[in-house]
C-alpha cells in the first residue's frame, strides 16, 4: 500500500491536481477571512488579516514555483512551508479572532468556510510533505536503478569497450583521415616508410542512435539525425521525464551534416557523464556510454 502511494508521485497530474485543491482551500480562507475582518475593522482589519493569512499564501505560492521547477526536493521544502505557515497563523485566526469573527452576523458560516479551506490546505500538504520523504529516500537507497544495474553497467562497459576495439579492425579506406596526420616520409637510407602513430581507443566516425543499456529507459532507442538533439525532463526529443535525476533541460547532443557529434552539459544539477567521467562538452564516437541520472546510453554507429 505504502509503495503503492510512492510510485503514484510519478504522476505530474496527481501532484498539480494536489497543489491546485491545496489553493483553492487557500483561497477560501483567505477570502472569507478577509471579509469577516473588514466587517469587524473595516480596512484596517483587511490589512491585519491579510498580514496574518500571508504566511499560507506565501507557502503556497512555493509550492506553484516547485511545479515550475519540476524537482522533488523543491516540492518536498514548499509542503514543508505550508505547514509552517499554516502553524504561525493558526493562532490568530482560529485563538485570537475565531470567537470575535463568529459573532459577527454570517461569522459562524463564514468561520466553517475558513476552517474548511484552512484544514484542505494543511491536510494536503501534510499527505504530500510525508509521500514525497518517502520517495526521496528510497531514490538515495536505490538511485532509481533497476535490479541488478550495476552489474549490467559493469557488461556494457566491457562490451562498449570489446566494440571500440573491434571498430579499428575495419578497412583503413573507411575511417576518416585525421586532421592531425603527419605527411609520410622516407628513411635516408631505404624505401621503407615510417609506421603512422597508433590509433586511440576512440575513433572519430559518425553516429546513429543512442540506445538505452541500463536504468528506467534500458532498451529505449533514439535517433541521432543532423541537427541539436536536447536532452531533459521536460520539452525534449530525448524525453526522460521518469528520472527524478535528470533535470528538465539536462544537456544536448549536436550532430553534424556528415553524422559527426558531440555532447554538451546544459549546466545540469547531477551532471552529464562519457564513459564514467563526468564531462561539459566533448566529441562524441561510436561505442561510448552516456549516463544522464541514472538511466546509461550507448552511442551507436551508422551501419
Amino acid at each position: 500500500m505504502i509503495l503503492t502511494m510512492v510510485f503514484l508521485l510519478y504522476n505530474k497530474v496527481l501532484l498539480r491536481i494536489l497543489v491546485a485543491i491545496c489553493g483553492i482551500g487557500v483561497g477560501l480562507a483567505t477570502w472569507q477571512y478577509l471579509a469577516l475582518s473588514s466587517a469587524k475593522l473595516g480596512r484596517q482589519g483587511m490589512v491585519d488579516a491579510f498580514a496574518i493569512i500571508s504566511f499560507v499564501i506565501a507557502a503556497w505560492l512555493i509550492m506553484l514555483t516547485a511545479e515550475v521547477v519540476d524537482n522533488h526536493y523543491v516540492r518536498a521544502f514548499a509542503c514543508l512551508s505550508m505547514l509552517l505557515g499554516c502553524g504561525v497563523s493558526y493562532k490568530w485566526i482560529f485563538v485570537l479572532d475565531g470567537p470575535t469573527l463568529r459573532a459577527l452576523p454570517g461569522g459562524p458560516q463564514g468561520m466553517s468556510i475558513v476552517t474548511l479551506g484552512f484544514m484542505l490546505a494543511l491536510l494536503l500538504s501534510l499527505f504530500m510533505f510525508v509521500i514525497l520523504v518517502m520517495r526521496l529516500v528510497r531514490d538515495k537507497q536505490n538511485l532509481g536503478r533497476l535490479p541488478n544495474a550495476a552489474e549490467r553497467m559493469d557488461q556494457v562497459l566491457a562490451g562498449a569497450s570489446t566494440s571500440a576495439a573491434s571498430a579499428m579492425k575495419k578497412p583503413a579506406e573507411l575511417e576518416p583521415i585525421p586532421l592531425d596526420s603527419s605527411p609520410i616520409t622516407a628513411a635516408s637510407s631505404s624505401s621503407a616508410i615510417t609506421p603512422a602513430p597508433a590509433q586511440s581507443d576512440r575513433t572519430p566516425a559518425p553516429v546513429s542512435k543512442l540506445v538505452g543499456i541500463g536504468g528506467l529507459y534500458l532498451g529505449t532507442e533514439f535517433d541521432l539525425g543532423p541537427g541539436e538533439h536536447g536532452i531533459g525532463r521536460a520539452d525534449a526529443p530525448i524525453l526522460l521525464d521518469k528520472d527524478n535525476q535528470v533535470s528538465r533541460s539536462h544537456a544536448f547532443i549536436t550532430v553534424d551534416d556528415a553524422g559527426m557529434a558531440s555532447l554538451h552539459d546544459n549546466g545540469s544539477t547531477n551532471g552529464t557523464f562519457l564513459n564514467n567521467q563526468k564531462v561539459d562538452k566533448t566529441d562524441l564516437c561510436p561505442g561510448d556510454v552516456i549516463r544522464i541520472g541514472t538511466t546509461q546510453f550507448r552511442l551507436e554507429g551508422r551501419s
